[in-house]
């Protein structure tokens, strides 16, 4: 018992050492560098400026807010509209097939971005495999441009993306219908193949 307490401990400290060598800090050094004043030769002057966050009222900048938040706020609704159902699925499948299920939506993760990035650039381009079908199905007489166009941008978005909307969605699912299942056979005594079909149908 000390031993797996000791271990846990040490696990938490790694992670929370990660996370602020790795995360925090550096955060905190780009936000502490954007009250600094820009200069050419050294980069930044020690000097502190609000001109950097004033500079967000330009219109030209103000409207490239503006559009990086509605491509962040539809690449979110789509990663929901797609996550949930994923995840309402892998958690009605029975136990012996959801570890294969999640170890292909953890994959991807094991490789880089940039290489993904590319691979979807490729599938994405008007000689991709996404363009060949559409010609294949007939849908389209001629391969359409969708690389370095907004719709590419969010379907990066959402491939990069939908894994960390179903994973947490997927647990708290699963917990919900673990609690739903001891709570129906409390009150009605019955086979757990009995209660998974009354549950879900």
């Amino acid at each position: 018992m000390k031993n797996t307490s000791k271990f846990q401990n040490v696990v938490i400290v790694t992670i929370v050492g990660w996370l602020v060598l790795f995360v925090f800090l550096p955060n905190l050094m780009i936000i502490g560098t954007s009250f600094l004043t820009r200069d050419d030769a050294s980069f930044v002057k020690m000097v502190f400026t609000l001109d950097n966050y004033t500079r967000l009222l330009d219109p030209l900048y103000f409207e490239v807010l503006l559009h990086s938040l509605n491509m962040a706020l539809i690449a979110t609704l789509a990663c929901l509209v797609l996550g949930y159902p994923f995840a309402w699925f892998l958690a009605k499948l029975p136990h012996k097939v959801r570890p294969l299920l999640l170890f292909l939506l953890i994959v991807p993760f094991w490789t880089n971005s940039l290489i993904r990035i590319y691979g979807l650039k490729i599938f994405l381009s008007t000689k991709g495999y996404l363009n060949e079908f559409l010609l294949w199905l007939g849908v389209i007489d001629t391969p359409i441009r969708i690389m370095f166009t907004p719709s590419a941008v969010i379907i990066g978005l959402v491939y990069i993306l939908l894994p960390f909307m179903v994973m947490p969605l997927y647990s708290s699912i699963e917990n919900w219908i673990s609690r739903c299942l001891r709570r129906r056979a409390i009150s009605v005594p019955a086979s757990y193949r009995l209660l998974s079909v009354s549950l879900f149908h």
